[in-house]
């Protein structure tokens, strides 16, 4: 019994041989050195010419910055580039150009990594119209220093396109993933349109993949309380987006 399994296996290495010797021969080998091993391993034509093109490859690789193209920007926010986070752009320009810095037609407040970001005019959170928007936001889930605000004072016809694109600017570096535009102003420049607000009001509009929900101004709120439950019925929409997102 041990014999014959011993002439199994012998003729078992001898196939081995065989096989490897013949794979040997198809690759250009004819002939086996024996005796001192030498330091350069036994290698075949065909895989001597394997390195110079693996390195060409690893040299592309090596360079990804200079073949990926550049990330794609929201098309609605494409003129406006990429930005660093409203704080930190807002100190770059004041500390080199102070002029510039002095003349921003936004001013901005809040978290620069929110997810909901409020666009107004006036004074924001302040006074009772000012109360009345944190009690909003705060009805949503945010306390006020938790969203982003961007306010600005009304705009002359020839101050519009600049805002625009100093509004798109801010937008563009939070990111958030809805925007909130209390009143008319704020709806159209953000949208780049000129229809009111109540053609505007109770559905999203795509900004640049950002949606955004255009309502009623606070102080409008504190003239006419009845008109809450509607602005409340448009923050629910963005509500269950922000809820959706989170899934």
């Amino acid at each position: 019994m041990d014999q014959a399994h011993g002439v199994d296996e012998r003729e078992f290495l001898l196939q081995a041989l065989k096989g490897y010797l013949e794979e040997l021969r198809d690759t250009g080998v004819d002939a086996l050195e024996y005796g001192e091993v030498s330091a350069a391993p036994l290698v075949s034509p065909k895989s001597q010419s394997a390195p110079a093109a693996e390195t060409v490859e690893l040299s592309r690789v090596q360079t990804p910055a200079e073949s990926l193209p550049p990330a794609p920007v929201p098309n609605a926010l494409a003129e406006v580039g990429t930005a660093a986070t409203p704080t930190a752009a807002g100190a770059v320009a004041a500390s080199e150009h102070p002029a510039e810095a002095a003349a921003e037609l936004c001013s901005v407040t809040g978290d620069p990594q929110t997810r909901l970001l409020v666009v107004t005019t006036g004074d924001g959170f302040q006074g009772e119209a000012g109360e009345l928007l944190a009690n909003i936001v705060k009805a949503m889930g945010f306390e006020r220093d938790q969203v982003c605000l961007i306010t600005f004072t009304a705009a002359s016809p020839g101050e519009l396109g600049p805002l625009r694109k100093e509004l798109l600017h801010r937008i563009a570096a939070v990111a958030p993933e809805a925007v909130v535009a209390f009143g008319e102003p704020a709806a159209q420049v953000a949208l780049g349109t000129r229809d009111p607000l109540a053609k505007l009001r109770g559905r999203f509009h795509n900004l640049g993949g950002i949606p955004l929900m255009p309502t009623l101004h606070a102080e409008d709120l504190v003239v006419d309380v009845s008109l809450k439950r509607q602005v409340w019925n448009e923050m629910q929409q963005v509500m269950k987006r922000l809820a959706e997102n989170s899934r």
